[in-house]
């Protein structure tokens, strides 16, 4: 009996004693926080997600996401609670690093943790100034810019569209980003083409005002940001993406371009755009530099990208009968972005 009760004990010492080692070997691992001010039915968000875990996916370190969810909700009062329950995740599960994807990330949590001691921060996808998040003297963040491939984009356009038919309309929502896009895009050189106009629209109403609009003074759309058109002045509803573009497809005789992968996805005939797994893989490297080497933000230089995709749909391509270069359509093809 006493022999029983001894093995017994001995078995529950073993097993008290694994618990306090993997309890306490997984509060020793780097804790990285990987917030998306977006969420995952959004391609983007999915892709710079493959790219951080094809860096950091077999190290061992404990690994949180938390998705603030703005492109659906846009709206002041959610914003400002998602930013806090974020916050308090931060402050409660105290990260080494947080990668911190696209401006509203930024905008709502990381430049509340500007120059703390101990947490880094890594940037990426971000379109903005960094004064405004107060990065550009910070002492603990660094990372990489999305900025638009304004040069892919001219070239492209140029050679789907024939000479004396290269005028742009952009359009885009009244977003934070879609200002900053807004910003790239009016002070490009874009000659041998010419950018007609440039319109922000709140509503769909004024979405589908500046289509129309566009009909008769340009050959080409170059439809960047629409994810946060509201239903009407009186509707503050969401009007969801692929209505957008399916109404603008159904209604526009001009072909259509973006700089976001998912316009193409929605319907939309072609999208140039920055490598959502660049953006992953690189602000996964440089942590991994912070955590495994030890180096200091502020010592590495910020990156800009410099890949591009390109994304196609066959049926838009031949309902605006635009004779595609094989290049690109084998490009498209290659990537898997070819619809």
């Amino acid at each position: 009996m006493n022999k029983i009760n001894w093995q017994r004990i001995i078995v529950i010492i073993f097993f008290i004693t694994l618990c306090i080692f993997l309890v306490s070997f997984n509060l020793s691992k780097p804790r990285v926080l990987i917030l998306h001010s977006y969420a995952t039915d959004y391609s983007w968000v999915n892709d710079v997600n493959k790219g951080i875990n094809e860096v950091i996916g077999k190290k061992p370190f404990s690994v949180k996401y938390f998705y603030l969810d703005i492109k659906r909700r846009p709206d002041t009062g959610y914003m400002t609670n998602a930013g806090i329950a974020a916050r308090n995740l931060v402050n409660k599960w105290k990260p080494d690093v947080i990668i911190a994807v696209d401006d509203e990330a930024q905008m709502l949590v990381g430049k509340y943790y500007v120059n703390n001691p101990s947490i880094n921060i890594v940037f990426t996808g971000v379109e903005g100034i960094l004064e405004e998040y107060g990065y550009d003297t910070a002492f603990n963040v660094t990372g990489m810019f999305e900025k638009i491939q304004m040069d892919a984009l001219r070239e492209t356009i140029a050679q789907i569209m024939p000479e004396g038919h290269r005028r742009i309309a952009h359009i885009s929502d009244a977003s934070q980003t879609a200002l900053f896009s807004a910003g790239e895009i009016n002070s490009f050189t874009w000659k041998p083409l010419e950018l007609v106009d440039s319109t922000r629209c709140r509503t769909f109403e004024d979405w589908q005002m500046a289509v129309r609009k566009a009909q008769d003074k340009a050959d080409i759309l170059l439809l960047t940001d629409y994810y946060s058109i509201r239903r009407s002045t009186t509707d503050k509803s969401i009007v969801p993406p692929r209505e957008i573009i399916q109404w603008t497809e159904q209604n526009s005789k001009l072909p259509g371009i973006s700089h976001r992968e998912v316009y193409v996805e929605d319907g939309g005939m072609m999208a140039v755009g920055a490598s959502p797994l660049e953006q992953g893989q690189v602000a996964a490297e440089i942590a991994l530099a912070i955590i495994e080497k030890g180096q200091k933000p502020e010592d590495i230089f910020f990156r800009e990208n410099r890949l591009y995709i390109m994304h196609i749909r066959e049926a838009a391509v031949k309902a605006h009968h635009i004779a595609m270069p094989k290049m690109f359509e084998a490009f498209a093809r290659a990537t898997g972005h070819y619809y």
